[in-house]
């Protein structure tokens, strides 16, 4: 069972169903469709909560040029006015796709070559907190 920490930021997003991906570094023990997914935010704090468990339902390389506002997804470059990278940057929670490349900027490299698109199923999930309860304490 995947556990994923989540800024405050996103946890309104996660408990209304706009945010259902979530993208991250590839992991030793990868994270593969079927598995229930522990959403949390504040992990390895004293206020520490559990979000919700959800059904992972598809795990997809993506690599990310933050510096150049470009992924690369099954070998194809996607510049940050495509639908495609629209999409993915809406699901994930960003307003724009500039928010999005900024957001990864803060790896301070290139390329970010060992990432995944991690996606739930929100329908599917359970939820262990109302939207408005999601403050940390």
């Amino acid at each position: 069972m995947p556990a994923y920490n989540f800024m405050e930021q996103w946890v309104p997003k996660i408990l209304d169903g706009s945010k259902a991906q979530t993208i991250r570094r590839k992991r030793k023990r990868p994270t593969v469709a079927g598995d229930e997914l522990s959403l949390y935010v504040g992990q390895r704090t004293k206020s520490c909560r559990l979000i919700g468990r959800a059904p992972c339902v598809q795990v997809t390389p993506i690599m990310i040029y933050p510096l150049f506002y470009l992924i690369v997804l099954d070998g194809k470059a996607y510049g940050y006015k495509n639908a495609k990278t629209k999409l993915i940057a809406f699901n994930d929670g960003f307003e724009s796709t500039i928010e999005f490349f900024e957001f990864f900027e803060r790896y301070k490299k290139i390329m970010l070559k060992d990432f995944e698109i991690i996606e739930w199923d929100p329908t599917s999930a359970e939820w262990m907190m109302e939207r408005d309860e999601w403050r940390m304490r």
